[in-house]
């Protein structure tokens, strides 16, 4: 069934990232750094991508604009409203994050550089056809 495969890749993909080298896991923060890498989003976007409560976005928002790694920004037709945006120390966090994330993903795996490349196609793959994109 394909709904128990999807809740089998899920399982497997987190115990994997549990167990990567020097205690790399995808945080919250990581999560959000990568939602916002591309697009500016709200934070009502932004909890209903990461499943967390809104005050808990505020806590983790809070804290990763004073390290520098998104901004808030007002919107024009409402300034009530804010959205948040990655900046360029956000970037270079989460380059390094993927980095380290992908060395370690493939040393537990075992895997070699071809390896790493028909994974990756794979994943992709896999990836667009959950978001419907042929």
């Amino acid at each position: 069934m394909l709904a128990e495969q999807i809740l089998a890749i899920n399982v497997a993909t987190r115990k994997l990232c549990k167990n990567c080298n020097n205690g790399i896991i995808i945080s919250q923060k990581m999560r959000l750094l990568y939602l916002v890498r591309n697009n500016v989003l709200s934070p009502k976007d932004l909890v209903a991508e990461l499943c967390i409560a809104k005050p808990n976005l505020t806590i983790l928002a809070r804290t990763m604009i004073a390290e520098g790694l998104i901004e808030k920004l007002r919107v024009e037709r409402d300034l009530r409203s804010v959205h948040y945006k990655i900046t360029d120390k956000g970037i270079a966090e989460l380059q390094k994050c993927i980095a380290e994330l992908d060395s370690s993903v493939a040393e537990q795996l075992g895997l070699g550089e071809k390896d790493v490349q028909k994974g990756e196609k794979k994943l992709e793959t896999a990836i667009n056809f959950l978001n419907g994109v042929e």
